[in-house]
């Protein structure tokens, strides 16, 4: 991770906790930087940005030559997550696109090794499945929320702990978050 991302998510980090904005804060996000180190994802897609903290650090955690594609439904936040990414020096490789993630995801093109689900909670599965046909054998999913919002997403979850998926919940207290492999 760069400096200036490590700065970027610092500043963040004040804000969130002045502000209470929903990010994911110092726990998962330790999870997901470990996560992304294993499993080195090459094109990524984040579905849900808010302002761009999650951006940054998936951004600055990929591989050399790792592509990040966001998407955030408010037109207004997808302004804030291209100005943040920017400035974290992480604009060549993270895209931010603005709009419904059920209307973009069907126009993204290429294979995805890695998936972060972080937006209305009731779509959750709707997201997935939009995706799915792309998933790499071995590609990673991260779903947020999962703990705090389990009846919105217990469609998702029993479609991801089936045997396609290998599935496991992270439980962090205040809630949870549901990391999955695609067996294929």
């Amino acid at each position: 991770m760069t400096k200036t991302a490590e700065r970027m998510l610092r500043l963040m980090d004040r804000a969130v906790t002045e502000w209470r904005l929903p990010v994911l804060g110092k726990q998962k996000s330790s999870l997901m930087r470990r996560l992304l180190v294993r499993h080195k994802p090459r094109r990524g897609i984040e579905v849900g940005s808010l302002f761009g903290y999650s951006a940054i650090l998936i951004g600055s955690s990929l591989p050399r030559g790792g592509r990040l594609t966001c998407i955030e439904a408010n037109p207004f936040l997808a302004e804030i997550v291209k100005w943040n990414v920017a400035e974290a020096g992480l604009a060549g490789r993270v895209k931010v696109m603005a709009g419904d993630a059920l209307r973009v995801l069907p126009r993204l093109r290429g294979p995805v090794d890695f998936l972060l689900i972080d937006a209305k909670k009731d779509d959750y599965l709707r997201y997935l499945r939009a995706v799915e046909p792309r998933l790499t054998k071995g590609a990673l999913v991260v779903a947020d929320n999962t703990g705090i919002y389990r009846r919105e997403t217990a469609n998702y979850l029993a479609h991801v702990r089936n045997r396609r998926y290998t599935s496991r919940e992270h439980d962090f207290g205040f809630d949870c978050m549901e990391v999955s492999v695609y067996r294929g």
